[in-house]
């Protein structure tokens, strides 16, 4: 398969990489030097035969591949799966299968934040069970794609699917185990159960209005204790955690589409643009618009 949406009645002929499969039954995954796969599994299990050897995923869980993976699927069992099949120069242009493969991506990667395929390109791995909690986001951002994809109804389609995509692929890389440093190597474990139950609590909930309370709640201890759990485990507080996550999903949003700044500040909880933007300027050090333009800059210079 090679994934492309072509547009229609808005940029007629644009072609964006990307087809999603609703309910997929993984009859045909013809993707070998074709196209990235991601599938999200939402109930039942599947055994697939990749490299010579037998994997098996039960939902719920991500299951991800990359262009040089050939997997065939052996059984299925009350399988309810959705799948993304894409090529990754759909999230970022320069983002081709063989810069991927090159030895300067490591680099570029971490110059521009572009580590979001880690959990393809992996070789060890390709499944990666998701907390239940994660779920409804996870339909809701790929009925919204689907439908961004199908419907077009402006010319910010391709912008917009892609917006959901992020938020999609965003989340697996939180999935795949990690809170990250600069380093891309550096990766720490979450292990204490109550900070767990907070950040699971805060990545799924970033997009609405929470506060303290709701996070403490959530991970069954008083503000006190949690506070002091973050700051011992992650230096920061829980609240300026969400701040941070809200402002990180924001960039990623900033970099990679032509969203409007008023969509990208509901779709990451904040009230009005204002807000964003006195918040983003707090983090940043720059407006939202400034950081776009020089992330866009940057990346065209490196390429």
């Amino acid at each position: 398969m090679i994934p492309q949406t072509v547009g229609a009645k808005y940029d007629a002929g644009k072609v964006a990489k990307i087809h999603c499969v609703k309910n997929d039954k993984l009859e045909d995954l013809n993707i070998k030097n074709k196209c990235y796969l991601l599938m999200i599994i939402f109930e039942g299990s599947v055994s697939f035969k990749c490299k010579n050897k037998i994997f098996e995923a039960e939902g719920p869980c991500f299951v991800c591949f990359d262009e040089t993976e050939n997997p065939k699927l052996i059984k299925q069992k009350g399988l309810k799966c959705n799948s993304i099949y894409f090529n990754p120069e759909f999230l970022n242009i320069n983002m081709s299968f063989e810069r991927i493969r090159s030895e300067d991506y490591e680099q570029l990667a971490l110059m521009h934040d572009m580590f979001l395929l880690k959990p393809f390109t992996d070789s060890e791995k390709f499944v990666y069970l998701l907390f239940e909690e994660y779920i409804s986001n996870l339909s809701l951002w790929f009925d919204n794609l689907e439908e961004e994809l199908k419907i077009q109804r402006d010319w910010y389609w391709s912008c917009r699917s892609r917006s959901y995509f992020m938020e999609i692929i965003l989340l697996l890389e939180r999935v795949y185990g990690i809170i990250e440093t600069k380093e891309p190597k550096q990766i720490k474990k979450i292990k204490n159960k109550h900070l767990k139950s907070a950040l699971i609590y805060i990545e799924s909930h970033y997009n609405k209005s929470i506060t303290l309370e709701n996070i403490t709640t959530a991970a069954s201890i008083n503000h006190t204790s949690l506070t002091k759990i973050f700051k011992e485990e992650l230096n920061t507080t829980p609240m300026d955690y969400l701040w941070k996550h809200r402002i990180s999903v924001a960039k990623k949003h900033l970099e990679f589409t032509n969203l409007p700044i008023k969509d990208i500040s509901i779709r990451c909880g904040f009230k009005t643009v204002q807000h964003f933007t006195r918040k983003f300027e707090q983090y940043m050090g720059v407006t939202p618009v400034v950081f776009r333009k020089n992330s866009v800059k940057e990346r065209k210079s490196a390429f």
